[in-house]
């Protein structure tokens, strides 16, 4: 059933024929034609349509020209032209064409082959000038080649430095992290020396990886830098190879006052004296192995420390670490307890699902193995796996010399005694003395900015690295800049929003800009050579569209 709806824009009121739609299984009402001001209504009544005849078309706006907004008030085209060797194909320069894959990846993430499908249903030519038609996947081969590693990090650099100037960012605090991207790229591929297999964080190890060090902090929200590496380098390797990059290349770095944060899996001896050689502070975790006698202190000794208006017990003290006194803090997380008691459960059904297997085969008639008491204790080890495991399952044999039957039971206390005594505790240490316990624990905590950094680029809606259609070393680089750039324009467009009084997370921010759509209203003119003139407004939007656009005009 259509109806008539009437908007509001600059004091002029607008009509539109609207037809309300289900998708998504939601109602939503459908601009189905643009009638124009009162008087535009009256005068096609009074002067019939023959002349004026209209068509119209609309076309997702909002996410486009929001970015595109951004990217020109840093001035980031002319930062990436300035870096890039120069290059023009079809129209569009080189940091023209990485600026539309960044937005693809932004708003639509997908292959390069369906960049002109996506770029056709919105206002993104008209923005820019090109022909979409004319920007197929070997236009984008042709512009991610010739760009150097070298190129690309200078790029890098110079926009950071470019935007923290221009919101007076300070890099007092900063957050180190990685994370690795599965790939498909063939083992047969000796092109790609990035791609390697290794401990995959999405658990695909039948997957060649790449890898990617971000570092960022509170305020900023986006990747600072970044260090794109081979997918078979742990943690501590990598460690010490990015940190001089961050020294180099973070702009305005006072050591004497920057922190950085990082966790636990970066840290060995020689690691944490690397850190202290460069005269950065730290805080980060430590494995409590290392200091086992940490465990004997009692629950009972750690006091509350306020943070993000929740408690948190700490017990603080000094301890001597791999020959150095440090800062250390205790913590008790209820969060890491519970993962650990999972852990420990999830084993211990496994194993006895595994002493079940045993005992059917010591049954079998048609076993061959050793069944004499010896031999079965032996596999009895062999089948028992994971921490604390040997210690809380009980295994017993019955027959002597041969072994005809076994039987076992969980320990249960000693299971809550390994709940209470071990699990839930966590080791920060730093080498802030002069720091209050809270300020410590409220910048360590700042960890889940970097982690909703990697939660974006793993997002398949809207920013996505993955998948990737790249087979080479250079061409992987250039499509994570391109996917870390459309980062960077969403997080400055929230900033942005945020500076206006408008929280959104980055995800629900483009999805509420993608729904902004712009119609084209084609009207005969003979005052154009076209025979055509072009009208362009938006279509309604809701309070929370509203309230996005408002400030992003304003920008």
């Amino acid at each position: 059933m259509a109806s008539l709806q009437k908007r509001n824009n600059k004091g002029h009121d607008y009509w539109y024929v609207v037809e309300s739609k289900r998708i998504n299984g939601k109602p939503r009402p459908i601009v189905i034609q643009y009638l124009g001001t009162i008087e535009n209504i009256l005068k096609h009544f009074r002067e019939g349509s023959d002349d004026g005849k209209a068509q119209y078309k609309s076309y997702e706006h909002g996410a486009v020209a929001a970015l595109f907004k951004i990217a020109q008030k840093t001035d980031l085209l002319r930062i990436m032209a300035e870096h890039l060797p120069s290059q023009t194909r079809d129209g569009l320069k080189r940091e023209e064409t990485l600026l539309l894959a960044a937005m693809q990846r932004v708003i639509a993430p997908g292959s390069k082959k369906k960049f002109a499908d996506w770029a056709s249903t919105t206002s993104l030519p008209a923005l820019i000038k090109f022909n979409p038609d004319e920007i197929t996947s070997q236009h984008f081969w042709d512009q991610m080649d010739g760009i150097t590693e070298q190129q690309l990090q200078a790029c890098e650099d110079a926009m950071t430095r470019h935007v923290f100037n221009m919101y007076s960012f300070q890099p007092d605090k900063l957050i180190l992290d990685y994370t690795n991207y599965y790939s498909y790229i063939a083992t047969a591929n000796e092109k790609n020396t990035l791609a390697k297999r290794g401990h995959n964080k999405q658990k695909r190890y039948d997957l060649r990886q790449y890898s990617l060090a971000v570092v960022t902090s509170k305020d900023v929200l986006f990747p600072i830098c970044s260090y794109v590496y081979e997918g078979n380098i742990n943690d501590q390797s990598v460690f010490p190879l990015y940190l001089d990059q961050i020294r180099a290349r973070v702009p305005d770095l006072d050591v004497a006052k920057t922190t950085l944060v990082y966790d636990g899996g970066s840290n060995n001896k020689d690691n944490l004296a690397k850190i202290e050689s460069t005269k950065l502070h730290y805080i980060c975790a430590l494995s409590l192995s290392v200091c086992k006698e940490l465990y004997g202190i009692d629950r009972e000794s750690y006091e509350p420390v306020r943070i993000n208006d929740k408690n948190v017990l700490c017990y603080r003290l000094r301890r001597e670490i791999w020959g150095k006194e440090r800062e250390c803090l205790l913590l008790d997380s209820p969060a890491l307890r519970e993962g650990q008691v999972r852990d420990l459960d999830k084993n211990l059904a496994q194993n006895q699902e595994r002493l079940a297997d045993l005992l059917e085969t010591i049954c079998s008639d048609k076993s061959r193995i050793k069944k004499d008491p010896a031999s079965i204790r032996e596999r009895i080890k062999n089948t028992i796996k994971g921490a604390h495991q040997q210690n809380l399952i009980k295994v017993e044999i019955a027959g002597d010399p041969i072994v005809t039957g076994l039987s076992w039971s969980i320990d249960d206390d000693a299971r809550q005694d390994i709940i209470n005594r071990l699990f839930g505790k966590k080791l920060l240490i730093s080498d802030h003395a002069d720091w209050s316990t809270q300020e410590i624990l409220s910048t360590y905590n700042n960890q889940y900015v970097i982690e909703n950094v990697f939660k974006d680029t793993k997002n398949p809606h809207h920013f996505a690295i993955r998948p990737q259609y790249h087979w080479t070393d250079m061409k992987t680089r250039v499509h994570i800049f391109c996917c870390l750039l459309g980062l960077v324009l969403t997080s400055l467009l929230r900033k942005e929003l945020l500076d206006r009084g408008i929280v959104i997370e980055n995800a629900a921010l483009i999805e509420a800009l993608v729904k902004i759509r712009q119609v084209w209203v084609f009207k005969k003119s003979k005052k154009n050579k076209s025979g055509l003139k072009i009208e362009k407004e938006l279509e309604m939007m809701n309070d929370l569209q509203e309230q996005i656009w408002s400030a992003v005009s304003s920008i």
